[in-house]
């Protein structure tokens, strides 16, 4: 069975630098550092449960980076990293509630400096992506996720901005 479904897309042009920009973003998600890990005594294993304990519902995590610094001949490539992040709470809830929600969870965010040099935050809406599966309490979930990243990004460009 195939149905289309209406997803709606936001691209934002972010006032400061990529590197101040995202910068700020991973400092506000709370990304902690090898040796942050180490004195706290975490594990990898351990990690699902850190990042359980620390977060409530208005916190995103990242769940993964890839930057175009991963890539071979990176040097060929505009700066670029892709954010997959979410809050685990939520997310449980949401493929627990529904569980085709799973495909769209964690949220995707790109950042990338285009040919002019301008910053570019763009993402897929979780309220869009969500819609099609009529779940009231889905649709609620997904638009707290929503606003919890726009308070993000608002915040990230802010602190970014000299």
């Amino acid at each position: 069975m195939k149905r289309a479904v209406e997803i709606e897309h936001v691209v934002l042009e972010i006032k400061s630098s990529f590197d101040s920009f995202t910068y700020q973003l991973e400092k506000a998600l709370g990304i902690l550092m090898p040796t942050a890990l180490l004195s706290l005594g975490a594990t990898p294993a351990s990690m699902v449960c850190y990042l359980d304990s620390t977060c409530d519902e208005n916190k995103l995590v990242i769940y993964n980076i890839m930057s175009a610094e991963d890539l071979p001949q990176k040097e060929k490539f505009r700066k670029t990293k892709q954010y997959q992040l979410g809050n685990p709470d939520i997310i449980g809830r949401m493929i627990s509630n529904q569980a085709g929600a799973g495909l769209y969870l964690p949220i995707h965010l790109l950042v990338y400096e285009n040919e002019q040099q301008q910053v570019i935050v763009e993402y897929d809406l979780p309220t869009s992506q969500c819609a099609q599966f009529n779940n009231t309490a889905l649709l609620a979930d997904s638009r707290l996720l929503e606003n919890n990243l726009i308070v993000l990004i608002q915040k990230a460009e802010k602190a970014g901005i000299p």
